[in-house]
């Protein structure tokens, strides 16, 4: 019995005889040194900081270093003090603001400070809403001269704050005292955000505006 079966053909130089392909090696993706990542521009411009570091000034806080570290400084708070609403200063102060309301257990709302431009102007900074009668946390991921702190205060001030404290993850040593902060550091600290944000710094601008 003859079976008709189709034969599979094979692809021009693969069958017996053709020569042989030589095998593609995997390159190996050198691990980035902590220091030179994609994040690194902009905590520089955050922290005012020249771009050329020793490697051992740099400091990286990931995501789960973070989580840590806004529930220790949550529980900080919460031992002084109960605030009814986390203001969340864009960029950087709203993952920490976010988190350590999530773990007060309070309403969060992020603000926009708007800072000074190359010719000493000040544009106006977004209005809140009323906050008259409420105890406010102002937060920020880096606290430097205090004058993106100073300005949010004043902002809740102005919207009838009846308290307002600070809190901020990492302070710079001999500058702005927030009532609150995680670190005190001089070295460049890179956030997991910094290098999210860059992603879409085309989006959103860069993060290194935030931490004055």
């Amino acid at each position: 019995m003859v079976a008709a079966r189709a034969r599979r053909k094979r692809p021009a130089g693969t069958g017996r005889g053709a020569p042989r392909r030589p095998a593609r090696k995997r390159r190996r993706l050198a691990e980035q040194p902590l220091g030179v990542g994609v994040g690194d521009g902009f905590a520089v411009a955050r922290l005012g900081v020249p771009p050329r570091r020793p490697q051992k000034d740099v400091r990286e806080i990931g995501w789960a270093a973070f989580g840590e570290m806004a529930r220790q400084l949550a529980g900080r708070i919460a031992s002084r003090f109960r605030p009814d609403l986390v203001l969340g200063i864009v960029k950087g102060g709203v993952f920490v603001g976010g988190a350590l309301a999530a773990v007060l257990d309070v309403e969060f709302q992020p603000v926009r400070v708007k800072m000074r431009d190359r010719d000493g102007r000040r544009p106006p900074s977004a209005r809140l809403p009323s906050l008259v009668g409420k105890r406010v946390l102002v937060v920020d991921d880096v606290a430097q001269s205090g004058e993106t702190l100073a300005r949010a205060r004043a902002l809740a001030v102005k919207a009838g704050a009846r308290e307002v404290r600070s809190a901020v993850l990492v302070r710079r040593p001999g500058r702005s005292r927030p009532d609150w902060c995680a670190v005190e550091t001089s070295e460049l600290v890179v956030f997991g955000w910094d290098y999210q944000m860059e992603q879409f710094a085309g989006a959103v601008g860069d993060p290194g505006e935030t931490g004055v």
